[in-house]
């Protein structure tokens, strides 16, 4: 718990808690508006998945920007958590869901002993910092659909491909402050061939 604090903040903590709250609800929020609304069990489920997943994904962004000298936080995106809740609607009439509500904020100092410590990045740097976390959901996405191809009546290897599967494509829009804009910044190529495994990646793991 100790070590948890030491590297997660309590703003950061509260932000993350409300990222995976909101992406849990907007991924088992179900019905009609006729015939009713309502939630899927499966929600408590998922939010283990998903707060497993994104403190995975946190810890690599850190590990990262640690290696490089500066420092990666989490930070809610209010605008996409705004069009995250009016997708839940969107959802039922739709099938469009937004789940770009948060990012990670890389900043180019570091607190030292001496003070502030600043860093000179490339864009380079922060797609590497940018690409440490999302390569964690785009791995856990991978392993899961391939042990879910290989034994598909265990549902929870599906759910957890998917899920990383989508929280790393909503990452990689290249839309500012997302992680995806970073890669992008650096190289369109990386970013074009990263996106297009991800889509491919998630149109089999559905299928």
């Amino acid at each position: 718990m100790e070590k948890i604090k030491k590297n997660f903040k309590p703003g950061e903590i509260r932000d993350l808690t409300i990222f995976i709250l909101t992406v849990s609800l907007i991924l088992t929020f179900q019905g009609e508006f006729l015939t009713g609304l309502y939630i899927d069990p499966q929600i408590f489920l998922l939010v283990i998945i998903v707060t497993v997943s994104m403190f995975l994904r946190m810890f690599f962004h850190k590990l990262m920007a640690s290696r490089l000298g500066c420092t990666a936080t989490f930070k809610l995106w209010l605008t996409g958590l705004v069009i995250g809740l009016v997708s839940l609607f969107l959802k039922l009439a739709f099938g469009v869901i937004f789940l770009a509500i948060g990012f990670v904020e890389i900043v180019p100092y570091k607190f030292g002993r001496w003070g502030i410590k600043l860093i000179r990045m490339t864009s380079r740097d922060y797609a590497h910092i940018a690409l440490a976390g999302v390569g964690v959901n785009l791995l856990l996405m991978l392993f899961f659909g391939i042990l879910y191809t290989t034994y598909p009546s265990i549902i929870i290897f599906q759910m957890i491909s998917k899920t990383n599967g989508l929280l790393a494509f909503f990452s990689l829009l290249p839309i500012p402050p997302l992680e995806g804009s970073h890669v992008l910044r650096a190289s369109i190529w990386n970013w074009v061939i990263l996106i297009i495994f991800n889509i491919l990646s998630l149109v089999i793991i559905w299928v």
